[in-house]
C-alpha cells in the first residue's frame, strides 16, 4: 500500500520537474478557430477567424531556443450590421480586398523568435512599421481583442505553445498571476491543476480583466472600457511543457466613448487552439 501511495504522489507531482524541452528542427503546427459576437447599441457584429501557424526550432543556446514563427493560412469572415467582409489567404483574388490589404503581407513571412528555456517567455526580433500600427488602430474591435490577449501575432502564438506548471503544484492546487496588467488594465488569472493522466495535465483557467484601451478609428479618438471574464482549459505535456490544446470562452461587457457619447457593448468569444 505504501508503494502505491508513493507512486500516486510521484505522479501527482510529476509536473514539478517539467522544463521547456525542444529539439533542433522540431516543428509545432498551431491551428486556431475563433468565433466572436459583439452587440453595440442593439446592433450585432460577428467574426469567424481560422488560422494555421508553424513554429520551428532552428538552434539552441544555454539560455534559450532560436525559432521562427510563420503564419501559413488565415481566413476571416465578418458581418457588421449587414455588411459582409471576408478574407482567405488561399484565394489569390482576396489579396487586393480591403481585408487583404491588412493581412496578406503577413502570410508566409518568417519571424525570428527566441524562447527562454526557464520561463517559456518569447521575444521576437520583428518590429512593426508605423504604417502597420496605424492600420491596426483603425479597427476599434481589434483594440478590444488585443486587450483580451486574442491578437494573433508571433509572440502570443509562440508563448501559448508552452506552459510551465510551477514546482510543487499538486492536483487540486491553484496559483495566480497578473500578466497583462499595466497602468490602464488590471488583469488576474487563476490556474487550477485539475488532473494528470500519464504525461498529460489538465489545467482550468479563470481570468478577470478590466480597463480602458484608447484607439483611433477613421481619424476619431475612442476609448473602449471593458470588464471581461474568461474561462477555459489547457492540456499540457508534463515532460516537455508543450501545450497540446487550449479552449476558452470570454464574456465581455463595457462601453465605447466617442465624441462625448457612450455606447454600451457586449461580446462573447470562443477560441479553440491545437498544437501538434
Amino acid at each position: 500500500m505504501k508503494k502505491v501511495l508513493l507512486l500516486i504522489c510521484i505522479a501527482a507531482s510529476a509536473q514539478a520537474n517539467a522544463q521547456v524541452k525542444l529539439n533542433k528542427g522540431q516543428k509545432i503546427n498551431v491551428t486556431s478557430t475563433m468565433t466572436q459576437e459583439i452587440e453595440v447599441m442593439g446592433m450585432t457584429m460577428t467574426n469567424n477567424t481560422n488560422s494555421s501557424s508553424l513554429i520551428e526550432v532552428k538552434d539552441a543556446s544555454d539560455k534559450s531556443y532560436a525559432a521562427v514563427y510563420k503564419l501559413n493560412k488565415l481566413s476571416v469572415k465578418a458581418d457588421a450590421m449587414g455588411q459582409e467582409q471576408s478574407y482567405d489567404s488561399e484565394k489569390p483574388a482576396d489579396k487586393d480586398s480591403e481585408m487583404g490589404k491588412t493581412f496578406s503581407d503577413k502570410i508566409g513571412v518568417e519571424v525570428k523568435v527566441n524562447i527562454d528555456k526557464k520561463t517559456g517567455m518569447a521575444t521576437a526580433e520583428k518590429v512593426d512599421s508605423p504604417e502597420k500600427k496605424e492600420d491596426s488602430a483603425e479597427d476599434p474591435m481589434a483594440g478590444m481583442m488585443e486587450m483580451l490577449g486574442a491578437k494573433d501575432n508571433e509572440i502570443a502564438t509562440t508563448q501559448s505553445a508552452i506552459f510551465l506548471i510551477p514546482a510543487g503544484i499538486k492536483v487540486g492546487d491553484s496559483w495566480s498571476d497578473s500578466a497583462g496588467s499595466n497602468e490602464k488594465i488590471k488583469s488576474t488569472t487563476t490556474y487550477t491543476l485539475k488532473s494528470i493522466a500519464g504525461n498529460e495535465a489538465t489545467i482550468s483557467v479563470f481570468s478577470k480583466k478590466e480597463g480602458t484601451q484608447d484607439v483611433e478609428a477613421q481619424g476619431m479618438q475612442m476609448s473602449i472600457n471593458i470588464s471581461a471574464k474568461t474561462e477555459g482549459e489547457i492540456l499540457v505535456d508534463t515532460k516537455t511543457s508543450l501545450t497540446k490544446k487550449t479552449t476558452r470562452v470570454a464574456d465581455i461587457t463595457g462601453n465605447m466613448d466617442m465624441m462625448g457619447q457612450s455606447m454600451p457593448l457586449a461580446s462573447k468569444m470562443t477560441e479553440i487552439t491545437e498544437y501538434k
